[in-house]
């Protein structure tokens, strides 16, 4: 079942909401690009991404009946501040190679978030994430009335070969709720926290003292087919460690494997409990790379920094990414007050 929630028939355009995807949606993120003026790559399990999104929205932008232009958007519930809000996020806006330059990014764009405004309440938050060196996507954003709140960055975690150190437990059920209260407690003063929604104990690694977690992340693995890098990490990725032999297994042609690691938590001085535990999933996945979104305002990030334990590839990729909003009926304020906290990137979000 689909809805029309756009239609210019003088250029033969349409818009069309459906809550599943079919083949010529994936076709297109599959064979897509992404990024502008830095990293360029190309993802390979897109299915993965979008099985994985709850209360999806699937956006297809038609032209004379043949799809040109594709977007998702995920209904959820953030935080800011100390309430919740509803929500929509915003991922993977695709158009066609040969339909590009044209304004259909622009006017998907904008139309998406006429639709996310018009489900949500008096107030609430439509967003989404932008490298920020890919000035293309941030100028069309900017068009339609998002702002930046603030940028995450990158932490690659690295072991060439990891190590189960016996300390990877799975997060029970009856666990859960307590886990809960960590994180918020741990990201009392970070905005779009999400904790109830996005924790999902079947992929939620402890470590445990006396009955109480002391570490945990979350994890979803990722396959990435790096196209272009700039400067020296470029050079070193795509140039020089392929022709290393006990090196290029890491990164063959390109490929990328890693887990994205959230909901991080570690309690006060137990950092280095958590880089065993990071260790040890990875070692469980037989994988070498985890990535970690922060905010560099964030304590959080401030504490994991001082551990120091990322391994000898942390530099390799550091990307600093805009969280561009709109938010809905709020005060300059508030808004002013949303813009100093630092921002918390969910594990539900695709990044």
């Amino acid at each position: 079942m689909s809805e029309v929630i756009f239609e210019d028939k003088f250029r033969h355009l349409l818009i069309r909401r459906r809550s599943t995807y079919d083949a010529a949606f994936l076709a297109l993120l599959e064979r897509t690009t992404w990024g502008s003026g830095g990293l360029t790559y190309t993802i390979n399990n897109i299915s993965e991404i979008l099985n994985r999104i709850e209360q999806p929205h699937f956006l297809a932008l038609e032209k004379k009946g043949q799809l040109i232009g594709a977007l998702t958007l995920m209904r959820k519930t953030n935080r800011l501040g100390d309430k919740d809000y509803p929500a929509f996020y915003s991922y993977g806006l695709a158009i066609e190679n040969t339909e590009r330059g044209k304004g259909y990014g622009t006017l998907l764009s904008g139309q998406a978030l006429d639709y996310g405004l018009s489900q949500l309440q008096e107030r609430g938050v439509y967003y989404g994430y932008v490298e920020a060196a890919n000035t293309r996507s941030l100028r069309t954003l900017q068009k339609v009335g998002r702002k930046s709140l603030g940028q995450y960055n990158s932490l690659l975690v690295s072991r060439l070969c990891p190590k189960d150190r016996g300390c990877v437990e799975k997060l029970e059920d009856s666990q859960r709720e307590r886990l809960v209260q960590l994180l918020y407690e741990q990201y009392s003063n970070h905005s779009l926290t999400d904790f109830e929604q996005s924790i999902k104990t079947e992929d939620y690694y402890v470590v445990m003292q006396g009955g109480e977690i002391i570490a945990g992340l979350q994890c979803e693995r990722n396959h990435l087919t790096i196209k272009h890098l700039p400067g020296a990490s470029g050079v070193l990725l795509l140039k020089i460690l392929p022709r290393i032999p006990w090196v290029r297994r890491l990164f063959p042609q390109g490929n990328y494997h890693f887990l994205t690691l959230g909901n991080i938590y570690a309690r006060e001085g137990n950092e280095g409990n958590l880089f065993n535990l990071i260790e040890a999933v990875l070692a469980k996945y037989k994988l070498n790379f985890g990535m970690i979104y922060l905010d560099r305002r964030s304590p959080i990030y401030q504490r994991l920094k001082r551990a120091g334990k990322f391994g000898i590839f942390h530099a390799l990729v550091t990307v600093p990414v805009h969280v561009m909003a709109y938010l809905k009926g709020f005060t300059a304020h508030e808004t002013a007050e949303i813009h100093r906290t630092p921002l918390f990137i969910s594990m539900m979000d695709p990044v």
